[in-house]
């Protein structure tokens, strides 16, 4: 048997698809892919990060209009953006068989790699639908928004598991503890705009952070303060209805407030003579 790992599942076009997101989602290196082409039939191999290999099972088609096809489309116009080297082989059909039951032996590894590739290139027979249909951003547009934990400030840790559940909730938990650190910090009552003025606004705010201009504090302090006139206080007032990814979004500005404020040290006291 083949040292090779499978991905997808046989015959399902969004799994396989799906498979292939991951990857990119998470950022691995996928040097080349081969498309594995046994007539109207499509499966890939993926080369990645270095020389790990990887068999998406055959859940692609082509030949006809239909969700097979589109997603082959899709995948390839996925894999280009990326600037993933594409070749595309003939290969026999139980081939593809075996790939699908997980069970591609070494001999038909060497069959893959003595094989050469189709030339000239046919991807573009597989992508049939208007070429701006298939634009990197559009594409990226049918990734589940996820939460980037490697960013994330441990302070928001126990809100981000849930965040999915109940992300109105939790942005506004997220808000009120903010200011709650900030209050303890700076030993005072006021909440909201009046309490970040008084943590940054001016010469004489209570805390800064080291070497920054003057119009850089004074840009920093306005993001603390336009985001909860943007973003806290509409929530505290009303009920608004936002999708995940929009959602996300200002959960992660409101991630970035948290690291300003793990930054921010205490300004020095003038001297008075």
């Amino acid at each position: 048997m083949a040292g090779v790992q499978y991905l997808g599942v046989a015959g399902g076009s969004s799994s396989c698809f799906d498979a292939i997101k991951r990857l990119v989602q998470y950022g691995d290196d996928i040097r080349h892919a081969i498309l594995l082409t046994a007539e109207q039939r499509h499966s890939f191999l993926l080369v990645v990060n270095g020389d790990e290999e990887m068999a998406v099972k055959v859940g692609f088609s082509s030949g006809y209009r239909g969700e097979g096809p589109k997603t082959l489309a899709d995948t390839l116009s996925l894999l280009q953006s990326h600037g993933v080297e594409l070749d595309e082989i003939d290969v026999p059909a139980d081939l593809l068989d075996r790939l699908d039951a997980s069970a591609l032996t070494q001999k038909d590894m060497v069959l893959i790699r003595a094989t050469p590739p189709i030339r000239p290139q046919r991807f573009y027979d597989y992508i049939d639908i208007k070429p701006q249909a298939h634009a990197v951003g559009t594409i990226w547009q049918r990734f589940n928004p996820v939460m980037p934990w490697a960013l994330l400030d441990s302070r928001l840790s126990d809100l981000a598991l849930k965040f999915f559940v109940s992300p109105a909730d939790v942005l506004l938990q997220g808000f009120r503890r903010l200011e709650d650190i900030f209050r303890e910090r700076l030993g005072v009552t006021e909440s909201g705009c009046k309490l970040f003025s008084l943590a940054f606004n001016g010469d004489n705010s209570l805390l800064t952070w080291p070497g920054i201009e003057k119009s850089e504090q004074v840009g920093r302090c306005n993001l603390f303060t336009g985001g909860f006139m943007a973003f806290r206080n509409p929530r505290a007032h009303r009920e608004i209805e936002d999708n995940a990814k929009v959602l996300l979004s200002e959960f992660l500005l409101l991630n970035q407030l948290y690291i300003l404020e793990s930054t921010a040290v205490a300004r020095e006291a003038k001297a008075v003579y």
